[in-house]
């Protein structure tokens, strides 16, 4: 029967309903070895529950069904990355379409990321206790030395 070939995958609280044959498309990936034993497998509702990103699992499934890797505009480079991690698939499979303005978010994503890590040593060294206008002792001691 085609209900037995049918599988419902619930990803954040949405449903989505696909064929088990169109998981195994792509072999050795987390919806590839689904099977009713799994932890997250409700046999009441008789679907799998992932409290995963709805909207990338979305371009995931399509990727399954199509053999084609998008990038949703809508969600950031490193949270795209972590769902297809998640998932075991790759992101060098993003579409050439699509490549660029993943790789641009995906960068400017990791710049925001350095800069943010900077500013915080750097207010975590004016934060300093005991040392006056926020330097550390290194640059006390070389400013008392070029002072004096």
């Amino acid at each position: 029967m085609d209900s037995e070939n049918r599988v419902v995958l619930n990803v954040g609280g949405i449903r989505h309903e696909t064929y088990k044959a169109t998981l195994k498309k792509i072999p050795a990936t987390r919806l590839s070895r689904l099977t009713e034993a799994l932890a997250n497998y409700d046999p009441i509702l008789n679907e799998y529950f992932f409290d995963r990103h709805p909207g990338v699992f979305a371009q995931v499934l399509n990727y399954y069904r199509t053999g084609k890797l998008h990038y949703p505009t809508d969600v950031c480079g490193p949270l795209f990355e972590e769902e297809l991690e998640f998932w075991g698939l790759d992101s060098n499979q993003v579409e050439p379409c699509c490549w660029m303005t993943y790789t641009q978010r995906a960068r400017s994503s990791a710049v925001r990321s350095d800069r943010n890590r900077f500013v915080d040593r750097y207010q975590a060294g004016r934060d300093s206790p005991g040392v006056p206008d926020g330097g550390n002792e290194k640059t006390q001691t070389h400013q008392t030395v070029a002072w004096t």
